[in-house]
């Protein structure tokens, strides 16, 4: 015998609102005035901080009766943002924000639009290119590998056409996705492009760890050897990929390399050690070399002179850990005689810095 379910219907009405009550808003709330309101839902806190936003100090957040904690920040100028909770020590995302930076350290993104002008790493309706993730085996590292490569719009237009190449490297406990999810390294190609202001490139965004990162273990006893495999990869892997699938311009004129922080460290040593190989150099909050440079660095004069930069381009934030170790490293570059581009910037050791750095670098690229 069948049996039917019949509901009343004033019970279906009562359970569509309790779903609809228990279904969270996504976080935060940016109010028209350009403020954003932050708010976490922890009824078992003693104290809750807003962390992040380039601010250099937490912001404590207020407790209503009933377990929300709250907070206003700004205005905001139009940028991508990231931020986290501070609940009685213990550091969190918002759990209801999607929107979260991965990698080593995690945290929540909060994207404030603003006028095209003001926002070049921001999703515009121009011509894009194209983001390819490649897997390989390494035989450096005995296993599997990934990079990302980004071809610009004209690649598919013009098969017959080949371009010059951008290694762009990530930082410490970043991955190869981080200069597409975070830096939006391909829309701040696109919309330069769009109006002219930088030539057509390939960007290669490699794995920067060919070696796992133990717990516990400080960033200058993991860095030298993860320097040496990561040299083998570029040289013995990465880069004859790349001539081998990709319509390549071959030569050190038509070959760039840079990146950020740790990624930062790997162009200067793999690019200004390797003249034959990269043409253009930069670094952004590198991990710069800093010990005894004139050892190790100066019998590299004669390459230079036979293959100077045709660009070092350097900077970092005022406010960012790394600057002294950077200034030291462009001390040594002008009691070289060695030319070079050097900036300090307002702000931290944070994407807003690295993403404004990757759009002033780009159009000086290949020219």
């Amino acid at each position: 015998m069948v049996r039917s379910l019949v509901l009343n219907p004033i019970y279906l009405v009562l359970m569509l609102q309790r779903l609809t009550i228990e279904i969270p808003q996504a976080q935060p709330t940016i109010l028209e005035d350009g403020r954003v309101r932050f708010e976490l839902h922890a009824p078992g806190a003693g104290k809750v901080l807003l962390n992040g936003l380039g601010q250099s100090e937490s912001l404590p957040m207020k407790r209503d009766s009933m377990g929300n904690w709250e907070v206003t920040l700004g205005p905001l100028l139009p940028d991508l943002y990231s931020y986290s909770f501070l609940v009685d020590g213990a550091l969190t995302v918002d759990p209801q924000n999607p929107e979260v930076k991965k990698w080593r350290t995690l945290s929540s993104l909060l994207e404030i639009p603003g006028p095209n002008s003001d926002s070049l790493h921001a999703w515009r309706d121009v011509p894009h290119g194209a983001i390819h993730r490649h897997f390989y085996h390494s035989q450096v590292t005995g296993g599997q590998r990934s990079m990302l490569v980004y071809t610009p719009p004209a690649y598919q237009l013009e098969p017959e056409s080949h371009f010059p190449v951008l290694y762009l490297l990530h930082g410490f406990g970043d991955d190869e996705t981080a200069w597409t999810e975070v830096g939006r390294s391909h829309f701040i190609q696109d919309n330069l492009l769009s109006e002219n202001r930088c030539q057509g490139m390939i960007v290669v965004m490699p794995n920067g760890h060919p070696l796992d990162i133990p717990p516990d273990t400080a960033f200058d006893h993991y860095a030298p050897d993860n320097l040496r495999a990561m040299t083998a990869e570029m040289r013995q892997e990465i880069m004859p990929y790349i001539k081998h699938h990709y319509r390549t311009l071959e030569g050190r004129d038509h070959r760039a390399i840079a990146g950020l922080s740790m990624g930062g460290g790997h162009a200067l040593e793999i690019g200004l050690k390797h003249p034959e190989l990269f043409g253009w150099v930069a670094g952004f909050s590198s991990a710069a070399p800093f010990e005894e440079l004139d050892r190790t660095w100066g019998p590299l004069g004669p390459k230079w002179e036979a293959a100077p930069p045709k660009l070092l381009w350097m900077a970092c934030g005022k406010e960012d850990f790394l600057l002294d170790r950077n200034q030291v490293f462009v001390n040594w570059l002008e009691a070289s005689g060695i030319e070079h581009q050097w900036h300090v910037s307002d702000g931290g050791h944070e994407w807003r810095v690295w993403r404004r750095y990757l759009t002033s670098l780009l159009p000086s690229l290949f020219q």
